[in-house]
């Protein structure tokens, strides 16, 4: 078959073309002597022939040593010098290296998934804990909330407990009045009380004061009852 027609015949695309050309092109600007063809059969022969083992020397299954020598200097010229053989061998070879480059993209790919998952539990990973911060966060504004809440409360309580000491305090000073009809009474009522003690005029005063404010309050209850007591321990401190 001739090169013009195996160059028909075989693909051409790629680098299998490529290679296809210029093994063409070399074929065809260095082609080989009938001498150089029978140096390279000769020296073909030399290398392909070796001795047989002892115990085959002389069987009757062994190969004619001319023959197997011609058989491999055809398969050695046919490797050397077939373009079909070396297409053959660059298309292998060319596949393997496709192979061998997609094997490694895809464990490039693989590895790469890997690393997205990965990068992917960490980004949940990180909006959970940014979802805890805000509520947490929104349990502290609560929290701040209340507590700020409670203070108000207690310093209103506060000042409304001020607010009833005062009172209590007015009150009891109110008060004071009714009570002294008792305090008066055991002390007018006393032995040793009497118009050279010196502590008869000021009890006279006091006395006087106390009628004089339950007058002037006539609302208080039982004002009146005490008013009548006070007027009857005065005529009778005066008596």
């Amino acid at each position: 078959m001739s090169m013009a027609t195996k160059q028909a015949t075989l693909p051409r695309s790629g680098a299998f073309s490529k290679g296809y050309n210029f093994a063409y092109a070399w074929e065809k600007n260095a082609p080989v002597t009938e001498e150089q063809n029978a140096a390279i059969s000769a020296l073909s022969h030399a290398v392909a022939e070796r001795p047989f083992p002892v115990n085959l020397e002389d069987g009757g299954t062994a190969v004619p040593e001319k023959e197997s020598a011609l058989e491999e200097a055809g398969a050695m010229d046919a490797v050397l010098v077939n373009t079909h053989q070396f297409y053959k061998w660059f298309a292998e070879l060319e596949s393997a290296m496709k192979s061998e480059t997609e094997e490694k993209y895809r464990l490039y790919e693989s590895t790469l998934e890997e690393r997205v998952n990965t990068c992917d539990d960490i980004l949940q990973q990180v909006d959970d804990t940014q979802n805890l911060f805000e509520e947490l966060q929104s349990l502290h504004s609560s929290v701040a909330i209340k507590t700020q809440t409670l203070h108000d409360a207690c310093d209103q309580l506060l000042v409304e407990k001020q607010r009833l000491i005062g009172f209590a305090e007015a009150l009891r000073s109110r008060l004071n009045y009714f009570d002294e009809l008792e305090n008066a009474s055991t002390s007018f009522y006393s032995q040793t009380m009497n118009i050279g003690n010196e502590q008869f005029l000021p009890l006279l005063k006091r006395l006087d004061d106390c009628i004089l404010y339950v007058e002037n309050n006539p609302l208080y209850a039982e004002s009146a009852v005490y008013l009548v007591k006070f007027r009857q321990l005065q005529v009778k401190d005066y008596v």
